[in-house]
This record gives C-alpha cells, structure tokens and sequence, in this order.
C-alpha cells in the first residue's frame, strides 16, 4: 500500500479554518481540542474513582448505622420485656438419660404453696377480749324462714377481731344461742349485721383489705403490710385471696347485672389492652357508659372474645377505636375514635416534613384531616335533628374534598382510603352526631388506665380465678367511683349482706 506523499514545502491547506469535511470547523481548533481530550479525561477517571470512594464509605456508614438502630430497638425490646416470662410456658423439663434404664428422665413441676414440712400459720388467740355480745336465738329460721323450736337451745361462742374508725383492734367475742328448725332439722344461729359467723377476722378488716387491693391496686403482701403497719392487724398475704372469695359469693350476681345493664345503654365505650395470666398474654376488655365500668379478661383479641363481654347486638352507639375486633358485633351505629385519626395524622406529618424531599400533596392533606377532626371534636352538637344532619352534611363534605385526590406517599393513601365514600370508617367519623355522643373513646381509655397501672404492679395474674377476682372487683369499684359511690361500704356489704344489699350500696339506693 502506498505511503501518503508528504505535503510541498511552505503548502497551506486552503480549509485550514473551514474545513467541509469537519462539518465547517477550524482544523487547527480541533486538533488542539483531540490533544486536551486526554487531559480532561484523565481528571474524568479521577473524579470517578473519588466518587466511588465517597459511595464505598457512605455505604458502609449506612449499614453501620442500620446495624446500630437494628441493635437499638431489640435493645427496647428486650427492655421492655425483661419483666415478663415467655410466653409460651415451660413444659415438663426433661434430664439427661438414666444410664441403668437408657431412657430419659422427667422432672416433676413443683407443687405450688409452702415447702414442705413448712409449719403453717395459726391465728393467735387474743389474750383480752374488749367486749362480749349476746346474740338471742333466731325465731325464724335464717335458711328456710321457718318459726324454731326455742325449747331446744344450745350455746356456741367464739372470738372475732376486728377494726373500728380509730386506729385500735376490738376483739368481740360473740355468743350465739342456737334454736331447733324443725323444717331443715339442724341448729341454727342470728347473725347480726356486723358479724361473719364462725370467721376469725371481721368485715371491716376484710373491707378494708379489699379496699387496698382493689382500689389502691396494692399487692398481696402490702395489704397485710400497710394493715399491720397502721392498726397492729397481722395475716398473712393469703388470707385476702379468702375474703375475695367469700366477697365473690354477692359480687358475681352484681357484676353480671353490672354487664346486662352495659349491654342495655344507647351508648357504650369498649377499648382493650394486653395482660399477663401465668405469663401468658390475655386481654382485658373493658366496656361501659358514662355510670358504668365493666371489665373482662380473655385470653383472645377475637371478635368471639369482643362478643362474651358486649353480646351480638347492641341497640344504641357503640365508641371504639378502629379495630376490626368489634366488627362482628351488629349496632345501631358504631363511632370511630377521632383522637387516633388525629394522631395518625400528626404523625404522618411528622414523618413527612422530615424528608429531604417531602410530598407537599400528603403534608397538606395531614394538616387538613388534623384540623377538621380537631374542629369536630370541639363543636356543640346542636339540638334540633335536622341541623344535626346538616352540620353532619357539612362535615362530611369537607371530609370528601380533602380525600378527594389520591396520594403519593403510601401510608397517607392508606388514611385517605380509610375515609373516602363507601369505607367502613367514612360512616363511622360523624356518627357521634346523631346520639349526641362523644366523638373520641376517651372514656375507656381512663377507665382502663387503673389497670395499667395494677398490671405494671402486680405483671398480670397467675390463674384464672385471680384473673376473674380483678375484673369483678375493678368493675365494681370503677364503677362506684363514676356512681359517686364510697368503696368501704361496697365491700362491707359484699363480706355481710347479699347481692341486692351490695346494688343498693353501689349505686347508692338509687335502683
């Protein structure tokens, strides 16, 4: 191939400046351009190396701090945990093998109680008695209300102590004179108004330790301390796991009249949180009106667990959250709670203004659902029905123009869809309106608080008669407070009297 001929001398090219074949440019520009090239794209090749560096130790920034907030938070976890047994319960543990037998060995479960040869504890026997009371034979029979035979008498007696209003034990030796009942064929005995037959320890010092357990949600062993502490009154932490249940023999009839009574209201609170029962996780469901508490421990968060409590139907409003639980339960009209709509939407936009490039759409939907939620909750319901549903129709179409677009953030799409027409939540919001009732669920959210409290005490029950012992006794006590009720003489006359004395006490003589 022959070689390109060398140009003459002195030879100009008549391009040089405006070359055809380069699309008009300048020969001499270009190849000065071809020679930077390699300059420039050596310093290109720098800046790339650099940025992967800085995307290299970025990376392993993130991941750093991924692995510190993954540590973090199993960190709260276990925190908040740590006072709490598993909970999935040990079965019967099981040794190494027998080497005689080859077969393996299990260990017993531990029989709950004293140790054994632990010597029980006995009452002591007053050495003074500050009174004696004779108490008649009874002419009717207490029993069958059949007239006694008083030509048959026979004297028993036994010593009571007891608490009085000042800081100062009374033991009371009480001397019954029995008559015949010809019609139940026994010997029977009066009992007077202040007085359990047969028992060691008084109504008033039982009243007063369920007063403290139920009502001051202290332990077992600071009920015996604080009565041994202020009175000298010694027994042991057991003995009021007892005057629960003599005091459950009139409370259980109140407590199921205290739920047919919920079940009956125009308008209910229901709320729920979790328990512990044995280091199991339960429920305790709570359920009442603005005069009472009702309160239930169930090891489900079902619908099923929802209906034992509240029944399948009830005629009137019923306040909840948004759990689907209370679903299955037919209603008149059900409210949703706004407080948790209003802090779902601040939190949503607290998440959203935290972003290097926020969604403006969502941040103004968020504020907007805040505020008009807010606005329902603070405006007078008006009395006449037909400005009822006018303030509701109002409501309710600014409600459908600040949902009426959709979103780009995911969980603001998922509150606007909650409350878009034909939900189940959009005919929840202003339904408050129509039973001039409360549009939050606050209610049940104090009701329970107590119990919080007591279970952050106590961490939960161990059987399912203590677990039974707390919601009956809750129940009466929250709702003696909303009733205006004192609590002493509830228990006084759950320990002395019958159920229908211990209704009159708790809601005051008032039916």
């Amino acid at each position: 191939m022959p070689r390109h001929k060398e140009p003459p001398w002195g030879f100009v090219c008549p391009y040089e400046h405006h070359c055809p074949h380069l699309q008009g440019l300048s020969t001499q520009w270009v190849f000065s351009e071809y020679q930077r090239s390699h300059v420039r794209e050596h310093a290109h090749w720098l800046s790339r190396e650099e940025m992967a560096e800085e995307n290299s130790r970025l990376l392993q920034t993130l991941q750093k701090q991924e692995e510190e907030i993954d540590r973090l938070k199993a960190e709260n976890k276990r925190l908040h945990q740590q006072n709490f047994k598993p909970n999935i319960k040990k079965q019967n543990e099981t040794k190494a093998s027998n080497p005689k037998t080859g077969q393996a060995e299990t260990k017993k479960k531990k029989k709950r109680g004293a140790p054994k040869g632990h010597p029980p504890w006995n009452r002591k026997k007053p050495e003074k008695i500050d009174q004696t009371v004779e108490v008649d034979a009874p002419c009717t029979c207490p029993d069958c209300s059949a007239s006694t035979d008083l030509s048959r008498p026979e004297t028993t007696s036994y010593v009571q102590e007891d608490i009085v209003l000042r800081p100062q034990i009374v033991v009371t030796e009480y001397i019954h004179t029995s008559a015949w009942c010809p019609n139940c064929e026994k010997q029977v005995v009066q009992t007077l108004d202040n007085e359990i037959l047969n028992a060691p320890i008084g109504p008033r010092a039982k009243a007063a330790a369920l007063f403290l357990r139920h009502d001051l949600k202290l332990s077992y062993r600071k009920v015996q301390l604080a009565l041994k502490t202020l009175y000298g009154f010694d027994f042991v932490p057991a003995s009021t796991l007892g005057f629960e249940k003599r005091a459950r023999k009139n409370a259980d009839p109140v407590y199921a009249d205290l739920i047919e009574k919920v079940r009956a209201s125009d308008i209910v609170h229901a709320d729920e949180t979790h328990w512990r029962q044995d280091g199991i996780n339960h429920q305790i469901w709570h359920a009442g009106t603005t005069d009472i508490a009702v309160f239930r421990i169930d090891k489900s968060r079902s619908s099923e667990a929802a209906k034992r409590l509240l029944g399948d139907k009830i005629d009137g409003l019923l306040v909840t959250d948004a759990y689907a639980g209370y679903n299955a339960i037919e209603v008149q009209a059900r409210q949703s709670c706004l407080a948790h709509l209003i802090r779902k939407a601040d939190e949503l936009l607290k998440l959203l203004r935290a972003k290097k490039y926020p969604d403006h759409k969502s941040i103004s939907f968020c504020r907007k659902i805040a505020k008009l939620f807010t606005l329902t909750c603070r405006k007078a319901i008006p009395a006449p029905k037909t400005e009822k549903q006018n303030l509701k129709q109002r409501f309710s179409r600014l409600l459908d123009s600040i949902c009426s677009a959709p979103l780009e953030t995911a969980k603001a799409e998922t509150l606007r869809k909650r409350l878009i027409p034909g939900a189940r939540e959009y005919d929840e919001v202003f339904a408050f309106i129509d039973f001039d009732g409360p549009p939050t669920n606050n209610h049940a959210e104090r009701a329970l608080r107590p119990l919080v409290i007591f279970r952050k005490i106590s961490m939960g029950t161990r059987s399912s008669i203590g677990s039974e012992n707390i919601t009956i006794f809750a129940s009466l006590v929250q709702t003696a407070k909303l009733q205006d009720a004192p609590v002493l003489p509830i228990m006084h006359a759950l320990l002395t009297g019958s159920p229908a004395q211990a209704q009159a006490a708790l809601f005051d003589n008032s039916g």
